[in-house]
């Protein structure tokens, strides 16, 4: 396994990064247009409903193409432009009226890494770890993450659809789900995604906990790295991902039709 001071600099785990993630975050549809990828999943998500520009300009009207896709689904154009897009994209999309949204980071960290910078969890609490999402998971998620209830089948469907091995896990104190994430493990990476903490729970090192706690999972189903997403302007979350012991690798922003 190659070390991330070895992997940071390459074109190729950019673009690799991107289809794992893609991969791990399944839509109802999608379709090729080119090396590009185009998802549908009723709206709900960004990354869901955008396309995947890891790779060259698709032949043809590629812009009229995305454009027919989105408007036949009720759904605003919306691209994913990153490190591995064309670089004239942005500029282009930019002129057609698309707005930049969500700048993010890709950031990652070897799993030995993660565990030598994060403590062993606290003896008061136990992570519970599912392979298939449950309907007990689902209504914890929805209620830490303030989602409206319609959002709820979306999200069901995208967490039923993940290819394995993958869980879902979460963190209890005397029975009570105070923490919960995900993790897909492909090609020897676990990605981790929808680490949310209970309101009344923050600031304790419950996120701290759960990473770990996935990152062990994700170890002993062949991950020898982990990657995760994450907004930039969510500085609080940057910074704790760096303390234990991730790495920005690469960024991304979304484009959406001004309409």
């Amino acid at each position: 396994m190659a070390k991330i001071s070895e992997l940071i600099y390459s074109e190729e785990l950019y673009r690799s990064l991107e289809h794992l993630a893609a991969n791990a975050w399944p839509p109802r549809e999608q379709a090729d247009l080119g090396n590009w990828r185009l998802r549908a999943h009723e709206g709900v998500t960004r990354r869901g409903n955008s396309v995947l520009t890891a790779g060259p300009f698709p032949e043809g009207d590629w812009l009229e193409e995305v454009e027919r896709f989105y408007r036949n689904r009720g759904i605003l154009p919306c691209f994913q432009v990153s490190d591995s897009s064309p670089p004239e994209l942005d500029k282009i999309l930019e002129l057609k009226d698309y707005a930049v949204i969500m700048q993010c980071f890709m950031m990652v960290a070897s799993c030995e890494e993660i565990l030598r910078c994060t403590a062993a969890q606290n003896l008061s609490w136990n992570t519970m770890f599912n392979q298939e999402i449950n309907d007990l998971w689902l209504d914890d998620f929805i209620e830490m993450e303030e989602f409206p209830e319609d959002r709820r089948s979306a999200y069901g469907s995208i967490f039923a659809a993940i290819k394995d091995p993958k869980c879902f896990a979460a963190l209890l104190e005397d029975g009570e789900r105070i923490g919960l994430g995900t993790v897909a493990v492909e090609n020897g990476w676990g990605g981790i995604s929808n680490v949310v903490v209970a309101s009344s729970h923050r600031r304790k090192g419950v996120a701290s906990a759960l990473i770990r706690a996935l990152t062990e999972w994700s170890m002993e189903h062949g991950a020898g790295h982990m990657y995760l997403q994450v907004l930039r302007k969510n500085t609080a979350a940057v910074d704790l991902y760096q303390k234990l012991g991730f790495s920005a690798v690469s960024s991304y922003h979304y484009r959406v039709h001004k309409e």
